[in-house]
């Protein structure tokens, strides 16, 4: 089987899951040829990919990060946000004519798209069997009233924004109708999703919540080799991550700055505190504090930390649900709109969450997980709602798997003929 992988641009969770997803796959089916269409991150990612087995195409040709510049500017209406930010990054005229192309080329059997609106429509124009992987349960402008766009310091236009819902609604309902199975890490909760297109599928047997589509996890490490080989000095340990995607940098900032005050306001209780900042750059910082760039093995890390400061990106979620890591999750700002539904979802589920927290906040939060670590023998009610059986990559690679067999069987290639090649379900 051929299965064409074609992980969303913005952020590195999309990667991450993708590659994740790949690993299983060629796990529990080795002869079947992976290929993925690789548009962000290709520095780090590509070599992950070719170590994996899986052919790389480089979509962008150009190294793409949206973690290091504003993303969207306070204006929201047609011009600005649809055809500004929202059409380029998710509804790319271009870059649907560009995977329509390379369908043809490649011939696959599926098409999986990890939230990548142009690579689902491209598929569904030429009737490539595809299956959608997504965190969103609609687009996420859909999830959000305008009320909570103002609270963010948005100057919205009110048509504008409800002439582009009801289209974005349209196009990710089409995705979903048109999909071969739709496989989601999230949980569903009815105060958020009800009436949503995966919701639907949800109800109609066509989607699967599988839970965490995170790497394996490593086996038990060597605490001691672990802070030696990052530098890490004895103490307890507080680990900051920043988003991989943000809408205005200033926000970002802003997380740091709180972040590092917190800290300095622990030490105080806690001289021997250690504290890592995985940021996508160096930020100034006292001497003590250990920066990291991006550090795409980053659980033994984890599983050496007493909490986890983080952005709500829900593949960061699930990986530390799995891993039952502490994490108190920061949203810098409701202007990082495209994570308040998921700052919602973990409140209702019980995770600790703060919205543009002062420090002394973030510091009380953080405090009780320092003076122990918890006992990951006994997770959370939060983290067995987002992971009840620790990992779900095996059982979404299977649906995933399962989908291309079929498709192998049954259904046109982008050519129009049939294949027989024996395809059908994975054993």
């Amino acid at each position: 089987m051929k299965i064409l992988l074609a992980p969303n641009a913005t952020g590195s969770g999309h990667n991450m899951r993708t590659l994740s997803l790949a690993r299983e796959m060629l796990a529990q089916q080795p002869g079947t040829e992976l290929t993925v269409l690789l548009a962000s991150l290709q520095a780090t990612f590509a070599p992950l990919f070719a170590q994996a087995g899986v052919e790389v195409v480089d979509l962008a040709r150009t190294q793409v990060n949206y973690a290091t510049k504003s993303n969207l500017g306070r204006r929201m209406d047609w011009e600005g946000y649809i055809g500004g930010y929202l059409a380029p990054a998710f509804v790319n005229g271009e870059r649907i004519l560009h995977y329509l192309a390379l369908y043809q080329e490649h011939r696959p059997d599926l098409v999986v798209s990890d939230y990548n609106m142009s690579a689902s429509m491209a598929a569904a124009i030429l009737g490539v069997p595809h299956a959608l992987v997504t965190e969103r349960y609609d687009f996420t402008l859909c999830q959000l009233d305008d009320e909570t766009l103002v609270s963010g310091g948005f100057d919205i236009d009110r048509d504008d924004l409800r002439r582009g819902r009801s289209a974005l609604h349209a196009v990710f309902d089409w995705i979903v109708s048109t999909a071969e199975v739709v496989v989601t890490d999230k949980p569903r909760l009815d105060e958020l999703d009800k009436g949503t297109p995966v919701a639907r599928a949800l109800d109609e047997g066509r989607a699967f919540f599988t839970g965490p589509m995170v790497r394996d996890a490593p086996p038990e490490h060597d605490g001691a080799a672990v802070r030696a080989e990052l530098g890490i000095p004895a103490g307890p340990v507080m680990v900051g991550s920043v988003g991989g995607t943000t809408m205005f940098l200033d926000n970002k900032q802003q997380v740091i700055d709180c972040y590092l005050a917190a800290y300095r306001t622990l030490k105080q209780q806690y001289p021997d505190l250690q504290f890592v900042l995985l940021g996508r750059e160096k930020v100034e910082a006292p001497d003590e504090v250990l920066q990291l760039d991006y550090l795409p093995e980053w659980m033994p890390l984890l599983r050496e930390a007493n909490v986890l400061l983080s952005a709500p990106g829900w593949i960061t979620v699930t990986e530390v649900a799995a891993l039952r890591i502490p994490t108190v999750f920061v949203l810098g700002s409701l202007s990082e709109y495209h994570e308040v539904e998921a700052v919602r979802r973990l409140e209702l589920l019980g995770f600790p969450t703060l919205t543009a927290p002062t420090p002394d906040a973030l510091a009380g939060t953080v405090k009780p997980m320092l003076d122990r670590k918890a006992d990951r023998s006994e997770p959370t009610p939060g983290q067995l709602a987002v992971a009840p059986e620790g990992s779900g990559t095996a059982v979404a690679a299977r649906h995933l798997l399962s989908a291309a067999g079929r498709a192998a069987h049954t259904r046109p290639t982008a050519g129009g003929d049939i294949r027989d090649d024996g395809g059908g379900e994975p054993e």
